[in-house]
Protein backbone atom coordinates (compact mmCIF):
# COMPACT_ATOMS: atom_id res chain seq x y z
CA UNK A 1 0.00 0.00 0.00
CA UNK A 2 1.18 3.28 -0.66
CA UNK A 3 0.61 6.36 1.44
CA UNK A 4 2.05 10.34 1.30
CA UNK A 5 3.76 11.98 4.08
CA UNK A 6 0.31 14.47 4.22
CA UNK A 7 -1.77 11.69 4.34
CA UNK A 8 -0.17 10.07 7.24
CA UNK A 9 0.92 12.62 9.69
CA UNK A 10 -2.96 13.04 10.23
CA UNK A 11 -2.86 9.58 11.36
CA UNK A 12 -3.47 8.03 14.81
CA UNK A 13 -0.94 5.71 16.13
CA UNK A 14 -2.95 2.61 18.49
CA UNK A 15 -0.70 0.68 20.76
CA UNK A 16 -1.39 -3.23 21.73
CA UNK A 17 -3.55 -1.42 24.23
CA UNK A 18 -4.59 2.02 23.80
CA UNK A 19 -4.18 5.27 21.50
CA UNK A 20 -0.98 6.70 22.27
CA UNK A 21 -1.05 10.07 19.98
CA UNK A 22 -0.51 10.60 16.10
CA UNK A 23 2.01 10.57 13.33
CA UNK A 24 4.21 13.93 14.02
CA UNK A 25 6.58 13.41 11.50
CA UNK A 26 8.50 10.97 9.57
CA UNK A 27 12.52 10.49 9.38
CA UNK A 28 13.90 8.83 6.41
CA UNK A 29 17.68 7.71 4.63
CA UNK A 30 18.71 10.01 2.44
CA UNK A 31 20.55 8.12 0.81
CA UNK A 32 18.50 5.16 0.54
CA UNK A 33 15.64 7.01 0.41
CA UNK A 34 14.01 4.15 2.94
CA UNK A 35 11.37 5.25 6.07
CA UNK A 36 13.61 4.78 9.04
CA UNK A 37 11.37 5.83 11.97
CA UNK A 38 7.55 7.61 12.80
CA UNK A 39 8.12 10.22 15.22
CA UNK A 40 4.91 10.29 17.28
CA UNK A 41 3.40 13.29 19.38
CA UNK A 42 3.15 12.15 22.37
CA UNK A 43 1.85 15.81 23.80
CA UNK A 44 -1.45 14.53 25.02
CA UNK A 45 -0.28 11.60 27.14
CA UNK A 46 3.81 11.61 28.15
CA UNK A 47 5.40 14.30 30.34
CA UNK A 48 7.32 17.26 28.82
CA UNK A 49 6.41 16.41 25.62
CA UNK A 50 9.37 13.69 24.81
CA UNK A 51 9.58 12.13 21.41
CA UNK A 52 9.68 9.10 21.04
CA UNK A 53 10.11 7.06 17.79
CA UNK A 54 8.68 4.06 16.19
CA UNK A 55 10.23 1.77 13.72
CA UNK A 56 8.60 0.29 10.85
CA UNK A 57 9.86 -2.60 12.69
CA UNK A 58 6.89 -2.44 15.49
CA UNK A 59 4.49 -1.35 12.74
CA UNK A 60 1.57 -3.85 12.38
CA UNK A 61 -0.87 -1.87 10.06
CA UNK A 62 -1.27 0.80 8.12
CA UNK A 63 -5.20 1.53 7.62
CA UNK A 64 -5.91 4.60 4.84
CA UNK A 65 -9.74 4.45 5.90
CA UNK A 66 -9.14 4.36 9.60
CA UNK A 67 -6.18 6.45 9.07
CA UNK A 68 -4.68 4.28 12.01
CA UNK A 69 -1.14 3.02 12.42
CA UNK A 70 -0.99 -0.07 14.37
CA UNK A 71 2.16 -1.08 16.49
CA UNK A 72 3.29 -4.28 18.27
CA UNK A 73 3.87 -2.51 22.02
CA UNK A 74 2.16 -1.13 24.59
CA UNK A 75 1.80 1.95 25.86
CA UNK A 76 3.91 1.84 28.63
CA UNK A 77 6.82 0.01 26.51
CA UNK A 78 6.65 3.21 23.66
CA UNK A 79 6.28 5.50 26.81
CA UNK A 80 9.96 3.91 28.62
CA UNK A 81 11.66 3.86 25.05
CA UNK A 82 14.84 6.02 24.33
CA UNK A 83 13.19 9.51 23.62
CA UNK A 84 14.88 11.96 21.20
CA UNK A 85 16.01 15.47 21.06
CA UNK A 86 13.91 16.94 17.82
CA UNK A 87 16.36 19.82 17.43
CA UNK A 88 19.58 17.51 17.00
CA UNK A 89 19.77 14.50 14.51
CA UNK A 90 19.34 11.21 15.17
CA UNK A 91 22.77 9.18 15.42
CA UNK A 92 23.80 5.63 15.50
CA UNK A 93 24.53 5.51 19.15
CA UNK A 94 20.79 6.64 19.75
CA UNK A 95 19.59 4.41 17.08
CA UNK A 96 21.66 1.18 19.25
CA UNK A 97 20.17 1.76 22.00
CA UNK A 98 16.90 2.14 20.73
CA UNK A 99 17.33 -1.18 19.16
CA UNK A 100 18.49 -3.04 21.93
CA UNK A 101 15.80 -1.59 24.41
CA UNK A 102 13.17 -3.47 21.57
CA UNK A 103 15.22 -6.29 20.94
CA UNK A 104 15.51 -6.02 17.11
CA UNK A 105 18.25 -6.79 14.78
CA UNK A 106 20.25 -3.92 12.97
CA UNK A 107 19.24 -2.73 9.69
CA UNK A 108 22.86 -1.41 9.07
CA UNK A 109 24.08 -5.14 8.68
CA UNK A 110 23.43 -6.68 5.27
CA UNK A 111 23.00 -5.94 2.24
CA UNK A 112 19.89 -4.29 2.05
CA UNK A 113 17.88 -1.88 2.94
CA UNK A 114 16.62 -3.90 6.61
CA UNK A 115 19.89 -5.64 6.66
CA UNK A 116 19.70 -9.06 5.61
CA UNK A 117 15.95 -9.47 5.33
CA UNK A 118 13.24 -7.70 2.65
CA UNK A 119 10.36 -6.47 5.08
CA UNK A 120 11.07 -4.56 8.21
CA UNK A 121 9.14 -6.75 10.50
CA UNK A 122 11.46 -9.73 10.29
CA UNK A 123 13.66 -7.85 12.17
CA UNK A 124 11.59 -8.15 15.44
CA UNK A 125 12.37 -12.06 15.27
CA UNK A 126 15.40 -12.64 17.98
CA UNK A 127 15.96 -15.84 16.46
CA UNK A 128 16.50 -14.35 12.93
CA UNK A 129 18.73 -11.64 14.36
CA UNK A 130 20.07 -12.58 17.23
CA UNK A 131 23.81 -12.16 15.73
CA UNK A 132 22.93 -8.99 13.72
CA UNK A 133 22.96 -7.44 17.24
CA UNK A 134 26.78 -7.69 17.41
CA UNK A 135 28.99 -4.51 17.53
CA UNK A 136 30.53 -3.11 15.04
CA UNK A 137 33.86 -1.65 15.44
CA UNK A 138 33.65 0.40 12.48
CA UNK A 139 29.82 1.42 12.43
CA UNK A 140 28.36 3.11 9.09
CA UNK A 141 26.98 6.34 9.26
CA UNK A 142 23.36 7.14 9.12
CA UNK A 143 21.82 10.16 6.89
CA UNK A 144 18.24 10.52 8.84
CA UNK A 145 16.09 13.40 7.57
CA UNK A 146 12.98 14.54 8.12
CA UNK A 147 10.55 14.75 6.12
CA UNK A 148 8.70 18.10 7.62
CA UNK A 149 12.14 19.65 6.94
CA UNK A 150 13.04 18.77 3.74
CA UNK A 151 9.02 19.65 2.84
CA UNK A 152 9.46 23.48 1.23
CA UNK A 153 12.51 23.03 -0.13
CA UNK A 154 13.30 24.50 -3.52
CA UNK A 155 13.91 22.15 -6.63
CA UNK A 156 16.66 23.13 -8.69
CA UNK A 157 17.35 21.39 -12.54
CA UNK A 158 20.29 21.73 -14.20
CA UNK A 159 19.24 25.12 -15.96
CA UNK A 160 16.41 26.40 -13.21
CA UNK A 161 14.37 26.81 -10.34
CA UNK A 162 11.24 24.70 -11.00
CA UNK A 163 9.50 24.59 -7.77
CA UNK A 164 9.38 22.95 -4.23
CA UNK A 165 9.17 19.71 -2.56
CA UNK A 166 5.58 19.33 -1.07
CA UNK A 167 5.34 15.56 -0.52
CA UNK A 168 6.46 11.94 -0.46
CA UNK A 169 5.22 9.33 -1.12
CA UNK A 170 6.02 5.29 0.11
CA UNK A 171 4.77 1.68 0.78
CA UNK A 172 3.86 0.66 3.61
CA UNK A 173 5.61 -3.36 3.13
CA UNK A 174 9.59 -1.97 2.37
CA UNK A 175 8.74 1.44 3.39
CA UNK A 176 10.94 2.79 0.65
CA UNK A 177 10.14 6.38 -0.89
CA UNK A 178 9.15 5.84 -4.50
CA UNK A 179 8.55 9.64 -5.52
CA UNK A 180 8.63 13.14 -4.67
CA UNK A 181 6.47 15.31 -5.33
CA UNK A 182 7.44 18.68 -6.54
CA UNK A 183 4.60 21.80 -6.83
CA UNK A 184 5.56 24.51 -9.54
CA UNK A 185 3.17 26.35 -8.18
CA UNK A 186 5.86 29.18 -6.96
CA UNK A 187 7.54 29.42 -10.08
CA UNK A 188 4.48 28.50 -12.49
CA UNK A 189 1.10 30.26 -12.57
CA UNK A 190 -1.61 27.83 -11.78
CA UNK A 191 0.95 24.96 -10.80
CA UNK A 192 1.59 21.60 -10.86
CA UNK A 193 2.69 18.54 -8.86
CA UNK A 194 4.99 16.56 -10.82
CA UNK A 195 6.79 13.74 -9.46
CA UNK A 196 10.28 12.85 -9.23
CA UNK A 197 12.09 9.83 -8.21
CA UNK A 198 14.95 9.22 -5.94
CA UNK A 199 17.12 7.89 -8.75
CA UNK A 200 16.49 11.64 -9.69
CA UNK A 201 17.91 13.47 -6.84
CA UNK A 202 21.28 14.64 -7.18
CA UNK A 203 21.84 16.63 -4.01
CA UNK A 204 19.97 17.76 -0.87
CA UNK A 205 21.56 20.77 0.43
CA UNK A 206 20.40 21.07 4.25
CA UNK A 207 22.06 24.88 4.47
CA UNK A 208 20.67 26.09 1.21
CA UNK A 209 17.06 24.70 1.43
CA UNK A 210 17.25 23.17 -2.10
CA UNK A 211 17.14 19.67 -3.85
CA UNK A 212 19.16 19.65 -6.81
CA UNK A 213 17.65 16.74 -9.12
CA UNK A 214 19.81 15.34 -12.33
CA UNK A 215 16.53 16.87 -14.63
CA UNK A 216 16.30 19.75 -17.11
CA UNK A 217 13.81 22.21 -16.09
CA UNK A 218 12.36 20.30 -19.90
CA UNK A 219 12.41 16.89 -18.57
CA UNK A 220 10.79 17.70 -15.06
CA UNK A 221 7.90 19.89 -16.82
CA UNK A 222 7.15 16.91 -18.68
CA UNK A 223 7.13 14.39 -15.46
CA UNK A 224 3.75 13.06 -14.75
CA UNK A 225 1.53 14.78 -12.20
CA UNK A 226 0.25 12.80 -9.20
CA UNK A 227 -3.26 12.29 -8.02
CA UNK A 228 -3.22 11.59 -4.31
CA UNK A 229 -6.49 10.21 -4.40
CA UNK A 230 -5.24 7.35 -6.69
CA UNK A 231 -2.27 6.35 -3.80
CA UNK A 232 -4.58 3.50 -3.12
CA UNK A 233 -3.75 1.93 -6.62
CA UNK A 234 -0.87 -0.16 -7.18
CA UNK A 235 -1.63 0.01 -10.84
CA UNK A 236 -1.32 3.82 -10.57
CA UNK A 237 1.52 4.10 -8.67
CA UNK A 238 3.31 1.58 -11.01
CA UNK A 239 2.30 3.52 -14.26
CA UNK A 240 3.86 7.04 -12.83
CA UNK A 241 7.11 5.33 -11.78
CA UNK A 242 7.10 3.90 -15.50
CA UNK A 243 6.25 6.79 -16.68
CA UNK A 244 8.48 8.86 -15.23
CA UNK A 245 11.70 6.51 -15.62
CA UNK A 246 10.79 6.74 -19.73
CA UNK A 247 11.55 10.90 -19.24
Amino acid sequence: MMVSYKQIKHFSIHATDKDIGGVKDILFDDKSFVVRYVVADTNTWLPLSRKVVISPISVTAVNQEEETVDVAMSADTLKNSPSIDEHKPVSREFEETLFRYFGYGYYWIGPGAWGDFAHPNQLADPELTAMGREELENKPDNHLRACGEVNGYEVKTSDSNVGHISDFIFDTEGWNIQLMVVDTNNWLPGGKKLVVLPSDIKNIDWSSHNVTVDLTQETLMGRPEVDLEKLGDATYIEALVANAKLT
